[in-house]
């Protein structure tokens, strides 16, 4: 992916998350930036149990979301810097477009649905959860779990550095290189989660259960736009 391709998908993700923020969360913070995929995301939806009638509710928003991530990926896909001008104006759109789809989904989903993207935007989180605002009000951490649970976090974000970046001459890990990285960062925070896990009561393991719920495989997950895979550790 060059350089401007990635701004596409930060530009991407930030207008998804800044127009569900917009709607009433109803829970954990930040939890309604995921809501944007379900209207195309297939696993997520089977999980959710979306049903055909839902689906049906979703068509136009998703054909919606679709062109308006297509235009902003044409916009970087020639090699060269984009318009600015143009790069603000679809900017804008993809804003309404997403704050439209979000609101559809939110209008659309059980309370039940809507409990389940947040837990699954809980797991998405990782690490990070522990630094969220609502994730601390219902796990009640004490000041010391926290500073135990920041060291836990400090010391595996070492171990989790990416193992993607350019190497001497300009050049890029091979594919092997890159899935070992990922592979080493997906453990790192795996350990991570255990040792924080053993900081925890039992009425604090009961609350993270709640947030949390059964595994999804973060891997079906999208970095918004449908550009590339998530992580386990992202």
């Amino acid at each position: 992916m060059n350089r401007f391709l990635i701004s596409a998908v930060a530009i991407i993700a930030a207008c998804s998350v800044a127009s569900a923020q917009r709607q009433p969360s109803g829970g954990t913070r930040g939890a309604t930036g995921l809501l944007p995929q379900v209207v195309s995301n297939k696993d997520l939806q089977a999980d959710l149990k979306v049903t055909d009638e839902q689906k049906g509710k979703f068509k136009d928003a998703a054909a919606k979301q679709a062109d308006a991530t297509k235009r902003m990926r044409d916009l970087f896909t020639g090699g060269e810097r984009p318009d600015r001008a143009k790069m603000t104006e679809i900017t804008g759109e993809m804003t309404k477009v997403y704050g439209e789809v979000t609101k559809v989904v939110t209008d659309t989903l059980t309370t039940e649905q809507k409990k389940r993207v947040k837990q699954i935007e809980v797991q998405r989180m990782g690490l990070r959860a522990f630094a969220n605002e609502d994730v601390l009000k219902e796990l009640k951490l004490t000041d010391e779990q926290k500073a135990k649970v920041k060291t836990i976090s400090d010391e595996a974000g070492t171990g989790r550095r990416p193992g993607g970046r350019p190497q001497p001459g300009g050049t890029r890990p091979d594919a092997a290189a890159l899935a070992e990285a990922a592979k080493k960062r997906t453990e790192a925070t795996a350990k991570a989660m255990e040792k924080v896990a053993a900081e925890l009561t039992a009425d604090q393991k009961k609350a993270w259960k709640e947030l949390t719920g059964e595994k999804f495989d973060l891997t079906k997950l999208n970095l918004l736009g449908g550009l590339r895979p998530m992580r386990n550790d992202q």
